[in-house]
């Protein structure tokens, strides 16, 4: 006996696992949470023109950057906010849902290696000032303002970089990233902090994952949302300080650590 369309039994459809905790919903909206303005910006995105309105250019990396080639990843180039009209503010946003530095798809494996694109983009996007080298960064889930991941391309505060060229004996070993700590000079738009405290590596090399390095090293007792990371050019080629910090990351009082990768951005100096 068949059933009425000829087709058997029917089977029901697989089940798609959940999001994991921390990477949000497709479903999420601006319209009911203003937090999720930047994925409804980015969201659908296929790199066809015409672009969403705000995103510059939506890029596919080749297939040997893709984790899965059959699923490509992307990731959109949007203005910033924190300093219009100065070449030196521009976010670059994936096109997939992640909500920020706390989402596990940013250490699994699944995703683009978003630091070296980053890095990529800011030698083509940000305006060149030579006291002030490039910067990329992103911020804590309690620190940022928008709940989709982006990484700022920006330009380094001066006094920042003057310090970190001041360390003596540099640590160079990124596996021993989270060992360090260095209290730093920051521009805090505020002002009311005037340093802070860093974990800090002068890397050569090509940008690894660095949230896969941060995660895999992260001291017990420490949790990937209330993390930072930055990275500064240390002026000789393909050699970056990179930065971490987080607000419980001790220092001599009333310096402490910090959320905001801001921080150590040149913006309005």
């Amino acid at each position: 006996m068949s059933t009425a369309f000829g087709g058997g039994i029917a089977t029901a459809a697989p089940k798609v696992a959940p999001p994991p905790a921390g990477c949000g919903l497709d479903s999420d909206s601006g319209k009911t949470d203003p937090r999720f303005t930047l994925w409804d910006d980015v969201k659908g995105e296929t790199g066809v023109k015409p672009f969403k309105p705000g995103n510059l250019d939506v890029v596919t990396p080749a297939a040997k950057y893709q984790p899965d080639k059959k699923h490509p990843k992307r990731y959109a180039i949007r203005l910033g906010g924190d300093h219009p009209g100065h070449g030196d503010d521009y976010l670059l946003v994936p096109t997939n849902r992640i909500k920020g530095i706390e989402c596990s798809y940013l250490w699994d494996g699944s995703q683009l290696n978003l630091w070296y694109s980053a890095w990529a983009e800011a030698q083509k996007w940000v305006t060149k000032v030579p006291a002030k080298p490039l910067a990329i960064g992103v911020n804590s889930a309690e620190a940022r303002g928008k709940d989709q991941l982006h990484i700022h391309l920006a330009v380094a505060n001066p006094a920042t970089v003057s310090a970190l060229k001041a360390i003596k004996n540099p640590q160079r070993n990124l596996d021993k990233w989270t060992t360090t700590n260095v209290n730093l000079p920051v521009n805090d738009p505020h002002k009311t902090k005037t340093s802070a405290q860093f974990r800090v590596v002068k890397y050569t090399g090509s940008l690894p994952n660095l949230f896969r390095v941060l995660h895999k090293q992260l001291p017990k007792g420490e949790a990937m949302y209330t993390q930072s990371i930055a990275v500064i050019d240390a002026g000789t080629p393909n050699t970056y300080y990179v930065l971490n910090s987080t607000p419980n990351l001790p220092g001599q009082s009333p310096a402490h650590g910090t959320g905001l990768a801001d921080y150590v951005y040149g913006w309005g100096v």
